[in-house]
């Protein structure tokens, strides 16, 4: 397996990426030892790194969530415990740090010799770490799907389909507490591809995050647009392009991440 991952580094030509295609590797690995658990009959894969592993969207992600659609047969402890195995079995050390809170199940995933063994850095003790976390009480009404990967290994995944996914971005982009330059550009890819959000699914999240609100706050087909011009009022781009810079796979796409794009693409929608 080592021999694989260090081809698949080696296929990069930038330096910069060298970690960050690492990572991703390691990514389909534990989705990969997920997959072979069962755990996909009771997880859903959501956020920015679904989109990138599954749809190849042209920025790299670093960590991976997913939300508890499912009843639990197993404990994510033990789950986690078990992807560990699945690592060291396939000669890659990794120790988990497990967090698990009311609502959120958190394990960092800590690679203590990787860098060094790929000669991604000069010093013995630096780790590389992958979060994990998993909503365990997510918003109602996200709809499921089953995607089959094969590359760069190949495994079955469950995903919150496309207007789903859609519909958790935009609830972290209007109630973020910090601007997150990813965030701007998975919009960017929504819209441009004319996705339609799951506005059930994101009112729920909303209700769940915020508390009550009036009806006339909720987000619907007819004030989305608005709604998101407003936010994005508000939003200093330059800070969001220098966020997202170093994820960006081209970096040419620097200058589509800003306000009038985003404004020309919703005009279109």
């Amino acid at each position: 397996m080592k021999d694989f991952i260090k081809k698949e580094v080696e296929k990069i030509n930038e330096p910069k990426f060298k970690r960050l295609a690492l990572g991703e590797i390691l990514q389909h690995l534990i989705l990969q030892s997920l997959y072979r658990h069962n755990a996909f009959d009771y997880l859903t894969f959501t956020g920015g790194t679904a989109l990138r592993l599954l749809y190849n969207t042209k920025r790299y992600s670093e960590d991976l969530d997913f939300s508890l659609t499912g009843k639990n047969q197993l404990k994510l402890e033990v789950l986690i415990n078990k992807v560990q195995s699945d690592l060291i079995l396939q000669g890659i050390n990794c120790n988990p740090y497990i967090k698990s809170e009311k609502t959120m199940f958190k394990s960092d995933l800590r690679f203590s010799e990787i860098l060094q063994e790929f000669n991604l850095s000069s010093l013995k003790s630096q780790k590389f770490t992958i979060k994990v976390e998993i909503d365990k009480n997510p918003p109602k009404e996200g709809h499921r799907e089953i995607m089959l990967i094969t590359t760069p290994i190949s495994y079955t995944v469950s995903v919150f389909d496309l207007s789903s996914l859609f519909a958790t971005k935009l609830h972290a982009i209007f109630y973020r507490k910090y601007t997150k330059g990813r965030d701007y550009y998975d919009l960017l890819w929504f819209l441009g591809r004319k996705i339609k959000p799951n506005f059930n699914l994101l009112n729920n999240a909303i209700k769940q995050t915020q508390g009550n609100f009036e009806k006339n706050e909720k987000i619907t087909e007819s004030n989305f647009r608005e709604r998101v011009i407003n936010h994005l009022e508000s939003i200093d781009f330059k800070a969001v392009q220098k966020d997202i810079e170093r994820f960006l796979i081209n970096q040419e796409e620097l200058n589509f991440i800003k306000l009038e794009t985003i404004k020309s693409l919703l005009r279109e929608y």
